[in-house]
């Protein structure tokens, strides 16, 4: 393995808990209520596009561009409240020294931002690629591929840290490997070559495995 991906949301930052807040707050306020712990599980790694396809397909809500506004609106004032860096992964990521990157199915501006907020931006420059910059965002392999292509890494010798099912299946698809974090995972290696970890300890020990740290 020569090179680690990281996705952005729920690995890098702690901001799914902050936008699924303010989609609910801000549906609330357009007659749509949905309580944020739904939200924050149906929308999991969903580019944006899809979040509304999502809103549209199941609830029969119609997106305006008032909504749009009020919902990026909402979601800007409570980032620099509540947004913080996932527990103990401004540690790993300074002890990489192989080649890495970021690839995720957020908005471009939002990431960015997230990332220079939890002084986490620097360590990636100016390997960041988020799902406005290829054809179709996660589970299509398309961001992890141009993410391992501007790396000149071959897919399979990469490793990708994501914590939703949509980014895992991209991943797979792109002939990586995968860890995948999250609170209810187990520490233990899957078929096919993903691993799973529910702490960023468990994410390093998988990193020790494969020679990368």
């Amino acid at each position: 393995m020569k090179a680690v991906i990281f996705d952005c949301d729920g690995v890098l930052v702690d901001s799914e808990p902050v936008y699924a807040e303010a989609f609910s707050s801000t549906l609330n306020d357009f007659g749509c209520p949905l309580p944020a712990s739904l939200l924050a599980t149906e929308l999991q790694g969903r580019s944006m596009d899809d979040c509304y396809r999502w809103l549209a397909k199941y609830w029969g809500f119609r997106i305006t561009s008032a909504f749009k506004e009020a919902l990026f609106s909402r979601t800007d004032s409570l980032i620099p409240l509540r947004l913080k860096p996932v527990f103990e992964v401004g540690l790993l990521v300074e002890a990489l020294s192989c080649p890495k990157a970021v690839a995720s199915n957020g908005v471009r501006r939002s990431v960015l931002n997230n990332l220079e907020l939890c002084q986490l931006k620097h360590h990636f420059d100016p390997h960041i690629y988020t799902a406005e910059q290829v054809a179709l965002p996660k589970p299509a392999p398309d961001i992890y591929l141009h993410a391992a292509s501007n790396l000149g890494v071959q897919p399979q010798d990469c490793l990708v840290i994501e914590d939703s099912a949509l980014g895992v299946q991209a991943a797979i698809a792109a002939r990586m490997r995968v860890c995948w974090f999250g609170a209810n995972a187990d520490d233990l290696e899957l078929a096919g070559g993903v691993y799973r970890a529910s702490t960023m300890l468990g994410v390093r020990q998988v990193l020790q495995k494969l020679g990368l740290l």
